[in-house]
């Protein structure tokens, strides 16, 4: 049902909830503390999250499988939808109107979407929009060169009309004067040269080197790509997935520790099981007289000095250690953890 329809938000809501109770309780009804946002849990592996699915994003990429197909190819589904729907404008020309089918509705949806992640390959040039679509340069004209945009009369016409006839078949609300008129012959400059052909336009999806659309390269896009913390190694470690899992909650400091509970309303004594310190994370892992001890063990056996903090732990600390005994050490320490 995600490749045909699109998802009612309800759904996705519930089908969230559904699955954040099942992550965090399991089959048990007593309520769980949640460590991160189910967002944040929803974001790749890549990007120092825990790689579940995004349902959402999941099923904006299955639909966009079919207007990439729609604009490539030709069958007989794609001509019932362009006779049906399209008639004689560009797939970028159209938009939801009441009375569409719930599949077609779903496509227009993503649509803009799709087409910002990929650009055109002139061939006729009667499926581009000289203006808004990208066909020459990573940006549209409408992007490339805003004030002219902003006072041609007919901004969605193809670059089939533009180039019907010579001089351009463009007209503009007011005389070209000044920075316009300079505007306007570079960009006459870079298509002076352009050739129409009798193939049919291809649309290339931008992510892939190949050019050819896939799922999985659309929804990578989609997702957040801000900096974070990663440590990569981590997901390749020969120990139980559910040790990986506390790691990645011990690297994002969300171990639920005295200190932690205490922000979450916690009543109770918050000081370390065993000193008189608080405990915290950087303290019982690290600072506490046992953990300590431990850490020094480590480093002797293998020529290191202890780590300061988790961070270090994952980051430089083991920096000058091949990854074999980096591997070897890091599995110890999951143990230990």
């Amino acid at each position: 049902m995600l490749s045909f329809f699109e998802v009612p938000r309800g759904v996705l809501e519930k089908l969230d909830y559904y699955r954040s109770r099942f992550f965090w309780q399991g089959d048990e009804h007593k309520k769980k503390y949640r460590l991160a946002k189910w967002d944040i849990l929803c974001q790749p592996k890549e990007q120092g999250r825990l790689g579940i699915q995004n349902i959402d994003l999941q099923n904006k990429c299955l639909l966009s499988k079919w207007l990439f197909k729609l604009i490539n190819e030709d069958g007989l589904w794609q001509n019932l939808l362009r006779q049906k729907y399209l008639k004689n404008h560009t797939l970028s020309k159209v938009s939801s109107k009441p009375g569409d089918s719930h599949f077609w509705s779903g496509l227009m949806k993503v649509k803009d979407t799709f087409l910002n992640l990929g650009s055109f390959l002139l061939k006729d040039g009667k499926q581009i929009r000289f203006w808004e679509d990208k066909w020459l340069g990573n940006q549209s004209f409408m992007v490339q060169y805003p004030s002219l945009y902003n006072i041609v009369r007919k901004k969605s016409d193809t670059v089939a009309h533009v180039f019907d006839r010579v001089p351009l078949n463009i007209s503009f609300r007011r005389v070209l004067v000044g920075a316009n008129l300079v505007l306007w012959h570079s960009l006459v400059a870079r298509i002076v040269h352009v050739r129409l052909c009798e193939e049919k336009d291809i649309f290339r999806w931008n992510v892939t080197v190949s050019g050819q659309f896939s799922v999985q390269s659309m929804y990578r896009a989609l997702l957040n790509n801000a900096n974070v913390f990663y440590y990569k190694p981590l997901w390749k470690l020969r120990v139980p997935l559910k040790i990986k899992i506390f790691m990645w909650y011990l690297i994002k400091g969300v171990v639920l520790t005295k200190d932690n509970l205490v922000k979450r309303n916690w009543q109770g004594n918050i000081k370390c099981g065993f000193c008189d310190s608080n405990e915290t994370i950087q303290h019982l892992f690290i600072n506490c007289h046992f953990a300590y001890y431990i850490w020094r063990l480590i480093a002797c056996c293998f020529g290191l000095r202890p780590p300061r903090s988790i961070r270090h732990i994952f980051g430089s600390w083991l920096i000058r250690v091949d990854s074999k005994t980096k591997n070897l050490i890091i599995t110890g320490v999951a143990a230990i953890c």
